[in-house]
């Protein structure tokens, strides 16, 4: 679920203590983290500034009388004196990339598409215009703003969003306004979209079919929501006072039940995918402080979620909860820690801060967590479901693993977020103006999706597939590779990356990287190992190394990366470690750069089976680097060891490092008790 409900989100850099084994190999210290958002963070305003939105009707006024050449107020008066149908439309607005302004000119404005139309654009209503589509396929890539007692109709019609990810688009209905859907087919390329309620608008559909398509809907202050005879109805964010939920004669709905700020109650029971509900309603006896109304009837494929903000006291009974979720908006600074998705609990009561919320025999799929105003959040040793970060908050997220399960992690408004040696099965969408620092974070699966004016930058972060880049957002990528493997008196080659990714208005620009090193116990003075380099480098050699005369030891290997914002340079540095031994004539060239482990399955609930060579030493830490087991694989026989749990060791994350001599390897498995 992506948290569009609540204001913006601002997230700060952490003071990041993690045990000598895990980082050994990478180092960028608190200090250079610190430096690292300083920097970006003084270049935000001006980004800001740089990348302003153009004018629209909302900023100034405007004649009703203007060039016609101008696409909104053209639009507006053959709209005004002719009307528009169909094919008409479509020569007009394909590919058009501006705003459709409907009722500026005209308050009772009326455009009907009635055959097959593409439109590329955002649509704003205002003022009893209405917007009807029927009988045709309407293709559309854009925002849909309905406001005034507007109305949009669609009817008996194939209704396409192809989104390029995840909530790409979405449609307000606002202040009396009206959408409606009757009989459609409905598809967002299988993407979720989004849509907010609000102000004693209505959003209504009747027999839509979701054909690869999920609407996650926002239903705030006196908004209604109608919803019969659908299929994949949605999932239901229900927040506001004096708001209505009614769905009926439907399939596979998710609902939040919502726990306002100073409300309280309790949920008794879920219910399953193959379960069908006659009726069900919320609030109920149990609650106070709940001003809304959900009201269903006749439904399968119910999920039941909860959402509790600040000074809220729920109790969950004998519940499968599909979500969690959590709003943090009381300028909180707090660390949380130890949560597990899929975890049964018999009786349990999560340190969150701000609220009270206790489960008793029941279960959670995904912990979701929503962070904004000034609130600082760490999440660290845990498996969740979702993070979105909004407004001024500052987000960490440290040793944790993000599982799809609740959504994805993003950050928005004027957040900033940290994500520190953790793993993502989800997609991380970075948004607004928001600054977003991943650094020895692994994508197992998922897209890095950066978009209008979002700076994000990845330190030696592993992606599946290839980064996404809209706007006027940037993406400065870096990673540094040192060989496992290294001696003195030789050349050694050091790997890595160091390129910008930009979108098409971006105000910034790469300039080169530089290369120097330094031993670890002088830092005194680094010594360069090239001259600035204005060639970007995607997973290449970055520089020779030297090392003849040198002393065993350790080196540090830092690359300074060279920006330019606004035609003014900048710099930031990036460290990692090498360790120079003795060549000892053994041509290391044909052993392995690490030795061999394996851990499967992986997550595990029982016991798991770990893969390393013979002879090697098996040693297994929690994430405070606390020695949890250790075995050595015997030299003869299956190079196999078996790690079964006690019951002392709770679910979480766990490191397990097989040493070898001077090889080693490290691995984190999951552990679902």
């Amino acid at each position: 679920m992506r948290n569009t409900f609540n204001g913006r989100l601002q997230s700060s850099v952490v003071n990041i203590a993690i045990f000598a084994v895990v980082i050994s190999s990478s180092i960028l210290s608190a200090g250079q983290i610190d430096i690292l958002k300083s920097e970006l963070s003084h270049w935000i305003p001006q980004t800001r500034e740089f990348c302003a939105p153009t004018e629209t009707i909302f900023d100034r006024p405007m004649s009703p009388i203007e060039d016609g050449n101008n696409f909104k107020t053209g639009a507006g008066q053959i709209i005004r004196k002719f009307g528009l149908h169909g094919e008409n439309v479509r020569a007009l607005l394909e590919s058009m990339d501006e705003e459709i302004v409907l009722g500026y000119y005209n308050p009772d404005t009326v455009l009907v598409i009635d055959r097959d139309t593409t439109i590329y654009a955002n649509i704003i209503l205002l003022n009893n215009a209405q917007l009807i589509i029927r009988d045709c396929v309407f293709t559309y890539k854009g925002n849909i703003y309905a406001t005034s007692n507007s109305r949009v109709t669609i009817e008996d019609a194939d209704f396409i969003i192809p989104q390029d990810y995840i909530y790409q688009f979405g449609f307000a209905v606002m202040d009396s306004a009206a959408f409606e859907m009757n009989r459609v087919r409905f598809n967002s390329a299988n993407l979720p979209t989004s849509a907010l309620i609000i102000g004693e608008s209505t959003f209504a559909m009747d027999s839509v079919n979701m054909d690869g398509a999920f609407i996650t809907f926002v239903l705030g202050e006196s908004g209604i929501i109608d919803i019969r005879e659908s299929n994949r109805s949605g999932e239901f964010v229900v927040a506001g006072d004096s708001c209505s939920l009614h769905i009926a004669h439907s399939d596979t709905v998710l609902i939040w039940l919502g726990f306002p700020k100073n409300s309280s109650g309790e949920v008794h029971g879920s219910f399953g995918m193959d379960d069908f509900v006659e009726g069900y309603s919320f609030p109920d006896s149990t609650c106070s402080g709940i001003n809304y109304s959900i009201e269903l009837d006749s439904l399968t494929g119910l999920i039941l979620a909860t959402m509790a903000e600040d000074s809220s006291e729920v109790v969950i009974y004998d519940a499968d909860l599909q979500s969690c979720g959590n709003i943090f908006s009381n300028n909180w600074v707090d660390t949380i820690s130890g949560l597990v998705d899929g975890s049964h609990y018999d009786d349990f009561s999560p340190h969150l801060p701000g609220r009270t919320l206790r489960l008793v025999n029941s279960s959670v799929k995904a912990w979701n967590l929503y962070p904004y105003e000034n609130t600082e959040i760490t999440l660290q040793r845990s498996i969740f479901g979702e993070l979105c970060s909004d407004n001024l908050a500052q987000t960490r997220i440290m040793n944790a693993t993000c599982d799809g399960f609740g959504g994805h992690i993003g950050a928005s408004g004027s957040s900033s977020m940290i994500v520190f040696y953790s793993t993502l099965f989800c997609d991380a969408l970075l948004e607004q103006q928001s600054i977003s620092i991943l650094m020895l974070t692994s994508f197992v699966m998922g897209n890095l999706i950066v978009k209008d004016r979002a700076i994000a930058v990845l330190y030696n972060t592993s992606l599946v597939n290839p980064i996404q880049v809209y706007d006027s957002a940037t993406v400065e990528e870096i990673a540094i590779r040192p060989p496992s493997s290294a001696c003195i008196d030789e050349t050694l080659s050091i790997t890595g990356t160091a390129r910008m990714l930009r979108g098409p208005e971006s105000p910034l620009s790469f300039e080169g990287y530089r290369m120097e090193y330094a031993p670890v116990d002088d830092t005194t003075t680094f010594f360069p190992l090239t001259d600035i380099i204005p060639t970007p480098v995607y997973d290449g050699e970055l520089c020779t190394f030297p090392t003849y005369g040198f002393d065993v030891g350790e080196y540090y290997i830092r690359l300074w990366y060279f920006f330019s914002p606004y035609g003014e340079y900048d710099s930031l540095s990036f460290d990692n470690m090498i360790y120079l031994t003795y060549n000892t004539g053994i041509d290391e060239r044909k052993l392995p750069e690490n030795i061999s482990l394996s851990a499967y399955p992986n997550p595990f609930n029982s016991s798991c089976v770990i893969t390393a060579p013979a002879g090697a030493e098996i040693e297994i830490y929690d994430l405070l680097g606390n020695p949890i087991w250790s075995e050595v694989v015997p030299r003869s026989g299956p190079a196999e060891m078996v790690w079964t749990p006690d019951k002392s060791i709770g679910s979480g994350v766990y490191l397990v490092r097989a040493r070898s001599g001077r090889q080693s390897a490290t691995k984190k498995i999951i552990y679902l008790k």
